[in-house]
């Protein structure tokens, strides 16, 4: 690996590191991140830590104040309901483009993922599921824009769609029925409505 490789590779894994550790609340929202501090338990040098740390200000997860400070951000109730719009209305982009470009067999793929998303029991497991299902209708969808922006914002996803769920009234039971149903049949436009609706965007 020559030196440049090298170096984006450091970036990269520090960018992963911290971005894991401010999602499973190792980092909490208000704690210092000291580029010293953090190059001495990584082991690595400051130049990809605080190129790491300014990857995570560009997504929103670390808040910079020039000579004051580096930290953890907190997460606002408009940071909630905005990343929430953007995922339902993104994921249901992804599943019209994805349902007219899968394979049958990725198309039987899709309706397990559904079940999950439909049986989970939390909103940690709700939006582990709702990522699994938008990672995988990304890969059917074959859109190379589509890859990289969920690639780009899978740590704030995680983390700012914390609490997320579906509705939850005598609709829901039915829409998941129906949006099981026309992923099936590839029906993008009903599979989107339903999507959408599921999440009161529609």
């Amino acid at each position: 690996m020559d030196g440049r490789r090298r170096a984006s590779a450091l970036v990269d894994d520090a960018y992963r590191s911290l971005g894991e550790a401010i999602v499973d609340g190792r980092l909490q929202p208000g704690d210092r991140l000291r580029d010293v501090e953090l190059a001495t338990l990584m082991g690595i040098s400051r130049t990809p830590v605080r190129e790491a740390l300014q990857r995570l200000e560009r997504i929103g997860l670390v808040e910079v104040a020039a000579n004051r400070y580096t930290r953890v951000a907190a997460l606002s109730d408009r940071a909630r309901t905005d990343m929430r719009e953007y995922a339902a209305h993104t994921i249901a982009s992804v599943m019209h483009v994805a349902l007219a470009r899968a394979t049958d067999d990725e198309i039987a793929a899709t309706l397990p993922l559904v079940d999950a998303l439909r049986d989970a029991e939390s909103s940690r497991s709700y939006v582990a599921a709702a990522l699994d299902l938008y990672g995988h209708l990304v890969a059917e969808s074959r859109n190379v824009v589509f890859r990289k922006a969920f690639e780009q914002t899978d740590l704030v996803l995680r983390r700012n769609l914390d609490g997320w769920v579906s509705i939850d009234d005598d609709t829901r039971e039915p829409l998941f029925r129906h949006l099981r149903e026309q992923i099936a049949r590839r029906d993008a436009n009903g599979a989107c409505w339903s999507f959408l609706t599921l999440h009161g965007f529609a």
